[in-house]
């Protein structure tokens, strides 16, 4: 599904495509993922943890095994990010560095919570607790901060929000 916007600075047109992920996607959703580390995760993971992390190969693996559960948001006809969304869960969400402060990050969110709204009542995610930029991002889009989580594998707070539908976007089809 395509649709065309301006990036919220009105500078350029953009094709916007929401599609699932394939293998042929798992070598770009893995680049794509180191870099976001790399630049994003430093403030609360450290220079150390980051490089540790990439150099483990853990986004790499969680990428290959997690494909067929990532949707991805094309920006003319370029990956431009991905969430991996797993039961009622938004596992993980990435969007490349110069897409920031676009929009694009909003229309993925919106696109995965519409997706798991017509199977859930309500739906969760996980962000690190030191990553200010995604808490604010996702309380600004009404999800709700519910608990501080241990994450004994990485050593760093978790938190997780919680976001119910709204009596507005339940469907009645009945006469």
């Amino acid at each position: 599904m395509a649709n065309h916007y301006f990036d919220l600075n009105g500078y350029r047109p953009m094709t916007i495509e929401f599609r699932k992920a394939t293998t042929k996607d798992i070598a770009p959703l893995q680049a794509l993922a180191r870099r976001v580390i790399d630049t994003s995760y430093r403030p609360f993971l450290g220079d150390a943890g980051v490089d540790q992390f990439i150099a483990s190969g853990a986004a790499d693996s969680y990428v290959s095994e997690n494909i067929s559960d990532c949707v991805l948001i094309c920006d003319d006809g370029e990956i431009a990010g991905f969430a991996s969304c797993k039961a009622e869960l938004i596992d993980l969400m990435m969007i490349a560095q110069h897409a920031h402060r676009s929009g694009l990050g909003s229309q993925l969110l919106q696109h995965c919570e519409t997706l798991l709204f017509e199977q859930f009542e309500q739906i969760k995610l996980e962000s690190f607790e030191g990553n200010i930029q995604a808490n604010n991002f996702y309380q600004k889009h009404n999800w709700n901060l519910t608990q501080r989580l241990a994450d004994p594998d990485s050593g760093v707070n978790k938190y997780l929000f919680i976001k119910r539908r709204s009596t507005s976007d339940k469907t009645d089809n009945k006469p």
